[in-house]
């Protein structure tokens, strides 16, 4: 088969692989009855769950049903528990509970729930009460490509009364989230005594429920109880006259920096040296996805220039490599000479390593210099995995972040490697030790095995890398062949 008619196959067997990541992500919409007894909104996007209920307006969870490889689906609400037994939930205040002055902590509210669809990507949901001097409305704007961000505004109808907005539930004891609160773009363990207060939340290892506000003065943070005695945290809203507008976005998803910066909180995480490296490489595949519109190609851009980067130490190590196949009819021919004298025997081969200036280390060393990159790609995928899986699919596989569904890349890499072997055998011949052979086939078949659920970017740098070094290696055997000195003809040797 010709390149040309395998590109052609390629591609037919690839094409209904092809698509659009709005065509695979979009808004779901259920309606039904809380664990409370009162009506309740659930809107799905591309990565979280929210629950919308009825019952004193909040926003009762926040589902982070994606989960990439290394990670589960988590709650990010505090308080919430997925199992919907009311008693499990009953005493918990939930975010954006509010408390008019004179009002018990507990007393019920129940709101009015509905939505309006603002295109096909955008759903802003309204919970609405009226009460007596006092009118609220909440909304919501859920995106579906929104990277656990969701844009909050709280508007207020009154005179002359303050409320108090509960944030969130505040766990108590040993291994709970911490409460930090944001000041001038930096994270504090404590209120302080002036200052706009600009965010407040709960940052815990692996997630982050966090409430950002936008320009907004006045507003004291508070801790206290609810009726049931739980303890919980928000914001305090000054006495106004007419109408006030809180507006802010939560951020409740998983602590990411890259996903925290996109969300103006970065300053509540701190980065160690390796973290700020791995932003760096996050940032320069992010340049790539920018430039190709696609995170399967900056895959293959960011395997070339690791490649490009490596190629001198890669050409020179295969050269070492082959030049140690070529050595092996030398070398058995020592090891016939000093069978029963292993210490002569070694003498004699480093000797031999060293007239003919090879490493015997060498053929090792392609294969270890992968490693760091590989590494690096593991990391920038685990920790970015929601970028690439809001991205569009890549040829067959709809989301990097993910393990190959069809497995494809993951026979596609053996194959290549089985490949590379057997060339490297057939050009080795029958000279090269036999258990170091049967390690050659056996290894890509293992690999696969162990690391089958990896996401499916990391097997496409694999896959890039086992064909590059195949193309490598069959250039440096070429370049050899050319400068060996040609064998004597027949006629010439019986003159001699």
């Amino acid at each position: 088969m010709t390149g040309k008619a395998f590109l052609l196959l390629f591609l037919a067997l690839s094409f209904p692989f092809f698509g659009s990541a709005g065509e695979r992500y979009a808004l779901k919409i259920a309606e039904g009855t809380s664990p409370r007894g009162g009506q309740e909104l659930v809107v799905e996007n591309a990565l979280v769950r929210y629950r919308f209920w009825a019952d004193n307006g909040v926003l009762a969870s926040s589902y982070l049903y994606f989960a990439p490889y290394g990670t589960k689906e988590l709650e990010a609400v505090p308080g919430w528990t997925q199992d919907k037994a009311p008693e499990l939930i009953q005493d918990v205040s939930l975010p954006l509970e509010i408390w008019p002055q004179g009002a018990a902590p507990d007393e019920p509210f129940v709101y009015r729930i509905s939505y309006t669809e603002q295109g096909e990507k955008v759903l802003e949901v309204r919970l609405a009460w009226q009460g007596e001097g006092l009118e609220v409305e909440k909304r919501f704007t859920v995106a579906e490509d929104a990277l656990y961000t969701l844009p909050v505004e709280i508007h207020l109808h009154g005179q002359g009364q303050g409320v108090k907005l509960v944030l969130g539930h505040y766990p108590q004891g040993k291994g709970v989230p911490e409460l930090v609160y944001l000041y001038e773009g930096r994270k504090h363990s404590q209120p302080l005594a002036s200052g706009t207060l600009e965010g407040i939340g709960l940052v815990a290892k692996d997630s982050v429920f966090f409430w950002k506000f936008q320009g907004m003065e006045g507003l004291r943070p508070f801790q206290g109880r609810n009726g049931a005695g739980q303890p919980v945290f928000g914001v305090e809203i000054p006495a106004f006259s007419g109408e006030f507008v809180l507006k802010g976005t939560l951020y409740a998803g998983r602590n990411r920096y890259i996903l925290l910066e996109k969300a103006g909180l970065q300053g509540i995480v701190e980065l160690g040296f390796f973290s700020r490296f791995l932003v760096g490489v996050i940032r320069f595949l992010e340049m790539l996805y920018r430039a190709t519109g696609n995170y399967g190609w900056a895959i293959v851009l960011f395997t070339l220039v690791a490649q490009l980067f490596l190629f001198p130490l890669t050409r020179t190590q295969i050269r070492s490599m082959a030049k140690m196949q070529r050595l092996q009819p030398k070398i058995q021919r020592l090891q016939r000479l000093y069978k029963d004298d292993k210490e002569a025997f070694q003498k004699h081969v480093m000797e031999l390593y060293r007239q003919e200036k090879v490493n015997p280390l060498g053929g090792c060393f392609p294969f270890l210099l992968q490693f760091p990159f590989l590494i690096l790609l593991w990391q920038s995928i685990f920790n970015s995995a929601e970028l690439f899986h809001l991205s569009p699919p890549f040829l067959w596989i709809p989301d990097l972040s993910l393990p190959d569904p069809y497995y494809i890349i993951i026979v596609l890499t053996v194959a290549v490697q089985l490949l590379g072997q057997w060339i490297t055998t057939r050009r080795s011949g029958a000279q090269a030790a036999g258990g170091t052979q049967l390690i050659g086939w056996i290894f890509p078949l293992f690999f696969a095995f162990m690391f089958r659920s990896f996401p499916a970017g990391l097997w496409l740098y694999w896959f890039l890398y086992s064909s590059i070094q195949n193309l490598l290696q069959g250039i440096v055997y070429w370049e050899l062949s050319r400068a060996a000195p040609a064998a004597p003809k027949p006629e010439d040797a019986g003159k001699n």
